[in-house]
């Protein structure tokens, strides 16, 4: 066990809500997209914000953990000296001036204070806007963005009802602004 915690737990979730998604999957969502450094990200159903908060470290060069512990920090094996070196090494490469610019917004109130809160805590609150919305609303503001989102599927949260308008939004959105991911 070198790692302790599972490496899905990166350190920042002091809020959480209902369903979250593990940081892994976001990061993953986020990597095999086409969203870059300067191209808007919006997330609308964005619960804890995980989505938006592993994009921002993405986009800055945030390595994933780099807040937490691990329990191979406490090997003799390994000099205490060489994970300072490493961890100094990791906050020099985050690049703070990135042009990280996100949008995530939820319908419910508490869970845009959970998600404002673990973007405080992961250090990127300055990259994303947050906002209570429901998605419905959600409009397009410029060209060329992408939408990385976790919508409810009915499983856990959300009414079918429900479902079928957030997904005819969704393509009613892409239909209309075919420049969008």
């Amino acid at each position: 066990d070198t790692t302790g915690k599972g490496l899905h737990k990166r350190g920042y979730r002091v809020s959480d809500v209902a369903a979250p998604m593990k940081e892994t999957l976001a990061a993953a969502l986020v990597q095999l997209s086409f969203w870059r450094e300067s191209r808007l990200l919006a997330d609308p159903c964005c619960g804890s914000g995980t989505i938006a908060i592993e994009a921002a470290m993405i986009g800055r060069n945030q390595a994933p953990g780099l807040g937490r512990e691990f329990a191979c920090e406490d090997w003799e094996l390994i000099p205490k000296e060489l994970w300072k070196e490493e961890r100094k090494a990791a906050y020099e490469a985050v690049n703070y001036d990135a042009d990280i610019r996100i949008f995530a917004s939820d319908i419910d109130a508490r869970a845009v204070r959970a998600a404002r809160n673990n973007a405080v805590e992961a250090g990127v609150d300055d990259c994303v806007t947050f906002r209570r919305m429901d998605m419905r609303e959600f409009r397009v503001g410029e060209r060329n963005g992408i939408i990385i989102t976790n919508p409810p599927y009915g499983e856990r949260i959300g009414e079918q009802r429900q479902i079928g308008e957030i997904y005819a939004k969704y393509r009613e959105l892409l239909t209309e602004n075919p420049d969008w991911s």
